[in-house]
């Protein structure tokens, strides 16, 4: 079981690590918030909302079989 999560882990860690160098700069939103205008508007179904939901998907799973892990460990 502990080996079932440490896999888990270590995959979602490299789709994290994937997920976000996948992304584009959003560098635009500073900008925005200063009084710019903000170009980098997300339409239903972009490219860049794929890679947010991957992004945020891993980042839970990473988190949590971490956790599991950790706690595993620890227990003995």
């Amino acid at each position: 079981m502990h080996t079932t999560f440490l896999v888990i882990a270590s995959v979602s860690g490299v789709i994290l690590i994937i997920s976000v160098m996948l992304q584009d700069s959003k560098n635009a939103g500073f900008s925005a918030a200063m009084g710019g205008s903000d170009t980098a508007q997300f339409t239903k179904g972009s490219r860049e909302e794929f890679y947010d939901k991957i992004t945020k998907i891993s980042a839970i799973i990473w988190i949590g079989s971490c956790g599991v892990v950790a706690i595993m460990t620890w227990s003995g």
